[in-house]
């Protein structure tokens, strides 16, 4: 390769770091359509593609600049730190490689890598290129503009990227301040930095799946990133006979789709808002949700290897499990153990058996306990045999359980029977919260008072009433998910006061220590100030 052509080569080496950079922070600002973002991120990938041919083009170059040069010859000082700074190069982008394989989600990782590797790949073609141009080029040669026009866009780079760093870190440091400040918890920051606030939302479609379960599509109206997860949910703000309600409910649609979510209800007794979704609402109905939120989910970095055990109307964060994995065509193998009563109670049955014959590692049995004379399938309910069965290898899969109370009790108490640790065992549950013992006739006259520092408001607790329902009852925004202290979505700070919970599953040990309780679960005892 020539002087001029190498020249030339380093030039466009050090653009494409710097483009790549520019690309991966465009993607990843909040404002940007999910279509938007996704076409940054394949130009980003097919940039650095180009940008590792040519690096090993250069570095394939120099190997034989070194060939000429002799092994006893003396090697100038700028090829000396040339060499090593191709031999640090190799390792950062192999790392930054891996992590975009591995761990899509660590974008902040991947952005100092970046930025890393364009300040390498800069001094890797400075050191040598300026002192080849200076020594050749006259003062006022193409040479030497070339140098200084390289100089000159190097720094307008640099303070572009220094700019864009700093306003996004301002505008992430103003809306933590607007959170911080807000009456209304239910907006939120996302793991990125990203407020996490109201999502409008159109119904566009409704499929029926059983005799009393329907799946509603609904239209992102706003432009807003949903940085959704499998297996999260959105609690969504229903207006049912004049009146607002709060329910959550968990996606079933995959998280790779644009533009819409889909959430799949089950007619419930008495229950107000699945009656309303599965008898009147129609396409057009506009609504309003907030998240998502759970810890309930799918990570294909983390879970190598899956089995679902899911009963009832619990299969639908599994099919969203399912679906992603499909739209992805990720490898990992995926068990699904489905127990409902009857033939008609199959939920997602027409989706099971589609995406059975589209993913070669996935594998499922349904089982029911009340079959008829036609079931050719399972029988029974769920057994240590059955699991040992279906599963043989139990080392490796992560369990994901869904489904009654009753019914993950049992299917908790099966797997760490069989030897699976707690570690590997990831439920979820939405229903009613789990009430104490009775409380005393003759104290239910009696009262606590409990204080929303935020709300500014004071209210007094009777005897066995959650945290959450005393804030339903006088107007406090609390997000929630599951209510049984699992999912961890309505976990609020207490500033003063003894809160005693029913169970702190669903908390982290950093947040037990800062003071945060369950309000699902969480009754008081005496005076008590909560951050809500």
């Amino acid at each position: 390769m020539s002087d001029m052509y190498g020249i030339l080569a380093g030039i466009a080496f050090v653009i494409l770091a710097g483009g790549n950079v520019v690309l991966m922070l465009e993607a990843s600002r909040p404002a940007r359509s999910v279509t938007t973002g996704r076409r940054l991120l394949a130009v980003h990938r097919a940039s650095g593609y180009l940008f590792v041919i040519l690096f090993c083009i250069m570095v394939y170059s120099m190997s034989q600049r070194l060939i000429g040069v002799g092994i006893t010859g003396d090697l100038p000082t700028y090829l000396v730190v040339h060499i090593v700074l191709v031999l640090v190069l190799v390792p950062l982008l192999l790392l930054k490689i891996f992590i975009a394989r591995r761990y899509k989600q660590s974008r902040s990782l991947l952005k100092a890598f970046g930025v890393t590797i364009f300040l390498v790949s800069f001094l890797l073609v400075a050191i040598p290129a300026f002192s080849e141009l200076l020594r050749l080029a006259k003062p006022g040669s193409l040479g030497s503009m070339i140098a200084t026009g390289l100089v000159v866009a190097v720094c307008l780079l640099q303070c572009a990227l220094a700019f864009k760093k700093r306003k996004q870190s301002r505008v992430t440091v103003e809306k933590s301040n607007v959170v911080a400040e807000t009456t209304a918890p239910i907006t939120a920051l996302t793991d990125d930095g990203n407020e996490r606030g109201p999502i409008a939302l159109l119904l566009t479609q409704t499929e029926q799946q059983t005799h009393d379960t329907r799946t509603l599509r609904f239209q992102i109206l706003n432009e807003k990133r949903l940085c959704l997860k499998p297996g999260q949910f959105l609690t969504f703000q229903w207006a049912v006979d004049g009146q607002r309600v709060s329910r959550s409910y968990t996606i079933s649609s995959s998280p790779a789709r644009e533009n819409y979510v889909e959430i799949t209800s089950k007619r419930m007794e008495n229950g107000c808002v699945s009656a309303f979704l599965n008898e009147q609402a129609k396409p057009g109905l506009a609504v309003e949700a907030s998240g998502p939120y759970g810890q309930f989910y799918f990570d294909e970095g983390l879970h190598k290897s899956i089995v679902l055990i899911a009963a009832g109307s619990g299969i639908t964060p599994m099919i969203s499990m399912l679906s992603y994995i499909n739209d992805l065509k990720l490898p990992n193998p995926v068990t699904l153990l489905y127990f409902v009563r009857t033939h008609e109670d199959i939920i997602f049955q027409d989706e099971l058996t589609r995406l059975g014959r589209s993913l070669p590692s996935f594998k499922y049995e349904v089982c029911l306990s009340r079959p008829d004379a036609a079931w050719k399938g399972h029988k029974g309910r769920l057994t240590e045999e059955f699991v040992f069965q279906q599963v043989p290898d139990l080392d490796s899969p992560t369990f994901f359980l869904c489904g009654p109370k009753g019914f993950m009790d049992n299917a908790h108490k099966i797997l760490s029977t069989l030897g699976i640790s707690k570690a590997r065992i990831l439920q979820e549950s939405f229903g009613e919260s789990r009430r104490s013992a009775e409380s005393n006739p003759r104290e239910s006259s009696l009262t606590e008072p409990l204080v929303f520092i935020h709300s500014k408001k004071v209210c007094h607790a009777s005897p066995g009433i959650t945290l959450l329902e005393l804030a339903e009852k006088n107007g406090v925004q609390i997000p929630y998910g599951c209510r049984r202290g699992l999912c961890g979505t309505c976990s609020t700070r207490v500033l003063s006061g003894v809160v005693q919970m029913d169970v702190e599953d669903g908390l982290t040990g950093e947040q037990k220590n800062a003071g945060y309780v369950l309000p699902c679960v969480s009754r008081i005892k005496g005076t008590v100030v909560v951050a809500a």
